[in-house]
């Protein structure tokens, strides 16, 4: 039988080879040697009997990685709120540990493009009044999320699935608007009896996570798929789609602020996506502050 103690020392190696891509990063961030710190993993590895990283560059978590990944992340967090009571440190301030400056606690989450390009803005200038936090934001699809949270990679994050895993929390934040629409010229030019055909009619997608225009045309029940183009940047494709390179559904807050001579085409544009917020269930100050700053922001969604 393997001996399952975990040395907090070796599982936070792990965590750092991770971030960092290779060991030789993660060495560097510890301070110690590059051999230290694989040996530090193989320890790992050799007492829970499993091979925790795919040892790639940049660096991977196995199935049995991520559980040691996720356990490291909330360690971190709740290791960080033990020291800011234990020393007397006000949850808004940095403080001081033996009269060396104490690191911020990191925060990791998952936030879509639209999301990030729309209501989540404000969270940004909340964010920056907490010296005691930084946070670090994967760009992921609002379907494709999950995985980062139930890896480890993340301890919360923006998703469009309400059924929340083990050991999480599921908040509704909200719903996003998007709406189907054309520059009015390409309409003209492809359609002029002002019918559009959506087979035939130039497309922008935002990437091959972006599901969002394809379910459209299934529900417009068009057959066969037009051309498309591939424009992966919140801002980009709605540019794009002003500009007249195709069609495409923007998020109503973005349309809203465009000066651009858009049609609205189908004979019912909208598509409302819901939004919900994923986080590790964590009695974590730090985790609640993110929550609510979250919470504040989504209001103003539509």
């Amino acid at each position: 039988m393997h001996n399952c103690f975990m040395n907090i020392e070796h599982v936070k190696a792990l965590a750092a080879a991770v971030d960092e891509g290779t060991v030789e990063g993660a060495a560097f961030v510890l301070g110690i040697t590059a051999s230290a710190a694989s040996q530090r993993i193989r320890t790992l590895e050799s007492r829970l009997g499993q091979v925790l990283i795919r040892r790639t560059n940049p660096i991977t978590v196995t199935e049995a990685g991520q559980a040691i990944l996720r356990y490291a992340r909330q360690v971190e967090l709740l290791e960080s709120e033990a020291l800011d009571r234990l020393h007397g440190i006000d949850a808004d301030a940095l403080g001081t540990d033996g009269g060396r400056r104490r690191e911020p606690t990191v925060l990791r989450i998952g936030v879509n493009a639209d999301s990030m390009a729309t209501w989540f803005r404000p969270v940004f200038a909340e964010a920056a009044g907490w010296d005691d936090v930084v946070i670090r934001i994967e760009m992921v699809d609002q379907d494709k999320a999950l995985p980062l949270l139930a890896s480890g990679e993340v301890l919360g994050t923006i998703t469009s699935d309400r059924t929340g895993g083990y050991g999480t929390r599921v908040d509704e934040l909200g719903t996003m608007r998007y709406v189907a629409v054309a520059q009015r010229s390409l309409l003209e030019r492809h359609s002029p009896d002002a019918n559009a055909d959506l087979t035939r009619l130039p497309m922008v997608n935002f990437g091959q996570d972006d599901d969002l225009q394809f379910e459209f045309l299934r529900r417009c029940e068009a057959e066969g798929r037009p051309p498309v183009s591939v424009v992966p940047g919140s801002a980009e494709f709605v540019a794009a789609v002003a500009a007249g390179l195709g069609w495409g559904m923007v998020p109503i807050m973005q349309l809203e602020a465009l000066d651009a001579d858009l049609v609205e085409i189908g004979e019912n544009p909208h598509i409302d996506v819901p939004l919900y917020w994923h986080h590790w269930t964590l009695a974590s100050d730090k985790l609640s502050r993110l929550t609510e700053a979250l919470r504040r922001a989504a209001a103003a969604m539509r």
